[in-house]
């Protein structure tokens, strides 16, 4: 590969980045990395109250390890094969969960100080979890109602959808309470109490993957759901509860598959390999047709949104750098797009048709060898 993306607030580049983090165990210094402005003052919401269903009970002979490896997982969207709701069911209330992390958000969360306190107040955590907040910090415990409510969405209710600016949720502060709660529920002597912390992770989780429009928020919200799985696995092998380590055992191994085939995925149609600087820092893009089939593929296609509309974003640039017949075929499928009914698909094709991105422009959302 001769380029290599920049770290912008763009979507594209975030999302592949984020990958990397996230593998690497980098997010956290990533996402603390912005400076941050004071909090404006702003009441905290109260979410509705709400009622966390028990587990659904699995017979073991209902459970099955599905095989990512095999042909037929080509096809298959990165989530879950097997049934969460045995580990984790999602609450009932009716409240906008992302009302109560909306407000963290960078650059100007109107609590953006207070999730940067909380991080300055972790302690070490258990073996694999590193810093974590107090089993008592007033955070930990605001935030424990919002994850019973059954439903997250920030977009568009709360965060435009913009192409490279897309905004996104401050994700350190999910992936903190979740490992927070673990490491609470590893310490816990009441074995309903832990299960309690570790289901709670897991539908943090859960509610992060459910909007399924940015790449790096599906990767926190996998994250959670793996150490509260962990938790429940180690917590059910101690207590002698076999269906339920099972169960758990089966979600932990389809963590790392779905973690990496969103690398493999998301390299499948990447653009960096193609561009070049040229003397005058414009850049230029020598695509292969092949490699523009797959792109067109998935933004078409794919059964996973947020590879959708990464692939739409590739073909603004596409639609600017490609030949004659590459652009004309990138702003045939984006006007195509722009009518669809899905209201983050459109919205997303709309700003790669209309966004008149220049070569100079891009220069500076793209590292780019000469």
């Amino acid at each position: 590969m001769s380029a290599t993306k920049s770290v912008p607030t763009s979507l594209r580049v975030v999302a592949a980045v984020a990958v990397v983090v996230v593998l690497a165990g980098l997010l956290g210094i990533r996402l603390l990395a912005l400076e941050t402005p004071p909090a404006t003052g702003a009441a905290a919401p109260r979410p509705p109250a709400a009622v966390v269903p028990p587990p659904r009970v699995a017979a073991p002979e209902s459970l099955a390890v599905p095989c990512w490896g095999c042909p037929e997982a080509e096809g298959w969207p990165l989530r879950f094969r097997t049934d969460l709701e045995v580990l984790a069911p999602l609450g009932t209330g009716t409240g906008n969960a992302a009302e109560f992390f909306k407000d963290f958000a960078k650059p100007n969360g109107s609590r953006l100080s207070e999730a940067t306190a909380a991080v300055a107040r972790r302690v070490d955590g258990p073996p694999g979890l590193d810093k974590v907040l107090p089993a008592d910090d007033p955070l930990l415990l605001e935030a424990e109602p919002w994850c019973d409510q059954a439903t997250m969405r920030f977009y568009p209710e709360f965060f435009k959808v913009d192409g490279w600016s897309t905004q996104l949720p401050n994700l350190i502060v999910p992936l903190n309470l979740a490992r927070s709660w673990v490491a609470r529920g590893m310490s816990a002597t009441d074995p309903a109490r832990a299960m309690e912390d570790f289901r709670r992770a897991i539908r943090l989780g859960r509610l992060l993957r459910q909007e399924d429009v940015t790449v790096i928020a599906d990767l926190v919200g996998l994250a959670c759901i793996r150490v509260g799985a962990q938790g429940i696995h180690d917590r059910a092998v101690k207590e002698g509860d076999g269906r339920l380590a099972l169960a758990a055992a089966i979600v932990l191994g389809e963590h790392a598959p779905q973690r990496l085939l969103t690398s493999a995925r998301l390299t499948r149609t990447d653009l960096t390999p193609y561009l070049r600087k040229s003397g005058d820092a414009k850049l230029t893009l020598a695509l292969p047709d092949a490699r523009l089939e797959a792109i067109l593929a998935v933004a078409k296609g794919d059964p996973d949104r947020r590879f959708r509309c990464e692939a739409i974003i590739e073909l603004n640039v596409v639609r600017l750098l490609g030949t004659g017949p590459q652009q004309g075929r990138a702003s045939g499928l984006l006007a195509e797009l722009a009518a669809e009914r899905d209201p983050i698909v459109a919205a997303t094709a709309v700003w790669s048709r209309d966004t008149q991105s220049s070569a100079e422009g891009l220069a500076g959302v793209f590292r780019v060898e000469e």
